[in-house]
């Protein structure tokens, strides 16, 4: 389970070669969580959110797109 987490949040094979320590840190903390109770995906990558920012995932979330363009002044089209 905590693979598929850092996996989803961008924390690949490439990423960890790329970035190792990073890569070491996002792990320990989530398996500190783990060990400390946190069972639930959803939670776990909330906390990777809330260490390191943004998921490193190469599709950016709907929110995300809508605030930038919000930021820089753009026009968002309404899906």
């Amino acid at each position: 389970m905590l693979q598929i987490i850092l996996d989803t949040a961008g924390y690949d094979a490439a990423s960890s070669l790329a970035d190792p320590k990073r890569y070491n840190v996002a792990a320990k903390l989530l398996i500190r969580r783990f060990q400390e109770g946190g069972t639930s995906s959803r939670a776990l990558s909330q906390e990777l959110d809330r260490h390191f920012g943004t998921s490193l995932s190469k599709e950016p979330l709907e929110s995300f797109s809508r605030t930038r363009a919000s930021i820089q002044g753009l026009r968002v089209s309404s899906s």
